[in-house]
């Protein structure tokens, strides 16, 4: 009973330090929660993560309507950021990674045509736009 007991604890260090255990507890100790995000999901880049943050705590966009497409396939990450009662006074368009240096006037952004030359840009930062409804 007591060699499985060793054992046990043998197999379990082993485990630990086969995933790096220790520093990845020493990273999460280190680093905020929001670094750690931004470093995983990107911040104009992946899923936006950095980016979408920024605006959520700039402009309380999670609070109201917003349309925001992802043009490098990656999944949207409204559910983060979930708020279950959302005004009605303000409506965003949020475009993240959007491939060429130039946004087009018309654009589709979740199965909707937007004219983009009838809103207000409020916000760029390298690809990723944030507008809003006049």
């Amino acid at each position: 009973m007591k060699k499985i007991n060793i054992l046990l604890i043998i197999f379990f260090i082993f485990l630990f330090h086969f995933f790096d255990g220790f520093k990845n507890i020493y990273k999460i100790s280190k680093r905020s929660y929001e670094s750690r995000m931004e470093r995983t999901h990107g911040y104009c880049g992946k899923e936006s993560f950095g980016f979408y943050n920024e605006m959520v705590k700039k402009y309380d966009i999670n609070k109201y309507r917003v349309i925001q497409q992802n043009f490098e396939s990656y999944p949207l990450l409204r559910g983060l950021f979930y708020e279950k009662e959302l005004r009605k006074d303000k409506k965003f368009v949020l475009i993240l990674n959007y491939p060429n240096s130039t946004l087009p006037n018309l654009l589709k952004v979740e199965g909707i045509d937007i004219n983009l030359s009838k809103l207000n840009l409020i916000e760029q930062k390298n690809n990723c736009y944030l507008y809003i409804f006049n």
